[in-house]
């Protein structure tokens, strides 16, 4: 199986997957509940400013738009070390519609089944023992292992 380009990287552990379509990638790079609700807080505080910023006629409150990337880029830095695509961090269609998508999707409790699918076809190249993916199937024991997210995930409502 071909290694995926740097940009669609999901993290230093993980080397090969078999997904191709940006959503996907980007599912497995927001598992982490904080992460998740910093990247929600961002978004409010985007179009929150855009709002702000026509409503009160002041477009100098646009300048101030950067503290919503920041915001997401805080919980990659602080809760889930997943690989961050500068291009992404900083502007691109695709990341902003995966962005929407994740919200409408936590909006609607979809989210949380979104990230099992996803972990479930990982796991068929990354093998599962006792709640863990294995990060090479060849690999001993010592060797380093992900704890799968979706095992008693705060964001599991049922």
């Amino acid at each position: 199986m071909p290694s995926p380009s740097q940009r669609n990287k999901i993290n230093t552990h993980i080397l090969d997957h078999p997904f191709t379509d940006y959503w996907d990638i980007f599912v497995l790079k927001h598992q982490n509940p904080l992460n998740i609700a910093l990247h929600l807080v961002g978004i409010v505080i985007f179009y929150g400013l855009l709002l702000s910023a026509w409503q009160l006629h002041q477009p100098l409150l646009l300048f101030a738009l950067p503290l919503s990337q920041l915001t997401g880029l805080l919980g990659h830095f602080f809760f889930e070390k997943s690989h961050i695509d500068l291009q992404d961090a900083i502007f691109s269609w695709r990341a902003s519609f995966c962005l929407g998508r994740l919200f409408w999707q936590v909006l609607t409790g979809k989210y949380i089944h979104t990230i099992e699918s996803h972990l479930e076809e990982l796991s068929k190249i990354y093998p599962i023992q006792n709640n863990t993916l294995r990060l090479n199937a060849q690999s001993p024991p010592s060797e380093e292992i992900v704890r799968l997210s979706m095992v008693s995930h705060p964001m599991d409502v049922k």
